[in-house]
Formats: C-alpha cells, sequence, structure tokens
C-alpha cells in the first residue's frame, strides 16, 4: 500500500479514536443543606447513548468513588433525574430502601438508569418527603415542582412542632440528623454542580446561560 494511503487511514483511526464515546466516570461530591427544602442540582450532557447511575452514602455512610469514607448521619436522600424537556425519568426516594438487617435504617438513594438517550440531563438531591411533582419543569414553575416548596423546617412536624423554625433533618421516626449530604455520579459526561443561587429562577436562567457559553466555545 502506497506510504501516503497507510498516512490517510492512520489519521482517519486516529480521529475515529478521538471521536469515541468516553468511557463512564466518576463525579464525587459533598455539601450540607442549611434548610430542609434545599435542592442540590448537577448538570450534564450525553454525546451519545449511554448508561447514568447515581448513589448516595451520607444517611447510612460508606466509601464513595473518591475513596473518601462518609460518617454515617445525614438525612434520608431524595434523587430524581430530568431529561431536557424537564420531565423526571428516573429517580429513588431513600426512605424506600431498608438495610437487611431487621430494623436498622439504610435510607440512601440509588438508581441507575440503562442506555440513556443523549442530551442534556438534571439530577436533583432533595431530602425525603420533599418530593418530585409530576409534571414538566419550566423556568416559570421550578420552584412548585417539588412537594415542599417554601417550606423550610417542615421536617419539625415529625416531632409535633410544625412551627419551630429551628428543628432541621428530622426524619420521619423522630431520629435527629445533619444537613450532610454525599452522592457519586457515574456517566460518560462531565458533571458540574450547580451554584445554588438567591432564587430557582436565577437557577434556571444561570443553567441557561452555562449552556449557551458551551455551545459557542465549542
Amino acid at each position: 500500500m502506497p506510504r501516503f494511503r497507510l498516512k490517510v487511514l492512520a489519521a482517519v483511526i486516529c480521529a475515529a479514536s478521538l471521536v469515541s464515546v468516553g468511557q463512564a466516570a466518576t463525579s464525587s461530591y459533598q455539601g450540607n443543606f442549611s434548610l430542609d427544602n434545599d435542592l442540590a442540582i448537577f448538570a450534564f450532557d450525553l454525546a451519545a447513548a449511554g448508561d447514568i447511575a447515581v448513589t448516595t452514602f451520607s444517611h447510612s455512610g460508606g466509601l464513595n468513588g473518591a475513596g473518601q469514607s462518609i460518617l454515617a448521619g445525614g438525612f434520608a436522600p431524595v434523587l430524581t433525574l430530568f431529561d431536557a424537556s424537564g420531565y423526571s425519568v428516573q429517580g429513588n426516594i431513600g426512605s424506600s430502601n431498608a438495610c437487611a438487617s431487621a430494623g436498622s435504617f439504610c435510607w440512601d438513594a440509588m438508581f441507575s438508569l440503562a442506555g440513556a438517550a443523549a442530551g442534556h440531563y438534571t439530577l436533583v438531591l432533595s431530602q425525603d418527603d420533599n418530593n418530585a411533582v409530576s409534571g414538566p419543569v419550566t423556568v416559570h414553575a421550578m420552584s412548585s415542582f417539588y412537594s415542599h416548596a417554601g417550606e423550610t423546617h417542615y421536617t419539625s412536624a415529625y416531632l409535633g412542632f410544625p412551627d419551630d423554625d429551628t428543628l432541621h433533618f428530622v426524619r420521619v421516626d423522630g431520629a435527629q440528623r445533619s444537613g450532610h449530604w454525599a452522592l457519586d455520579v457515574d456517566v460518560a459526561a462531565s458533571v458540574i454542580q450547580v451554584p445554588e443561587p438567591a432564587s430557582v429562577l436565577l437557577w434556571a436562567l444561570g443553567l441557561g446561560a452555562f449552556t449557551l457559553a458551551r455551545r459557542r466555545r465549542a
């Protein structure tokens, strides 16, 4: 085969390797909620169909993907994954997950979604009972998309003190928890945590600006 044809073939193989779908990678995150109805929001774009897996560790503790030992004691988490249209496509409520040993709580949330379509995704972490309401998320309705939007200390009701704004992160059985959270996102995409804004509207606008800026750089 002529030498120039070998060079062309090598260039084609090299180009193909550059555009191949990336392998799944684990991104580990930790943080703290201040209020019962806080949200932690993450965004990523799948260039091609792939698997998505998310696991939390802070309720019952464990070793995250970064090799860090996470202490138990955090609130019971809820995970919800939204597609580019703003509809929930997957999720898990931590309090539905029981330990193998009777009488114990292993209320960490986790889910896996095989063969998710290419596109933009938003992952939201919330505290137990602050669940996503069915329907689309829009810029004007995002704040009402969760069942406890506007209720900054709703877990105090578990102890019979619904108006006590000093009580936060109380489990439904009355156990006091902390606002600490930790999760791993396993996906073949670059994951960003969206900074918590003063309002959900600012978050939506900021996420739109981030997406636009990335497209311009591309």
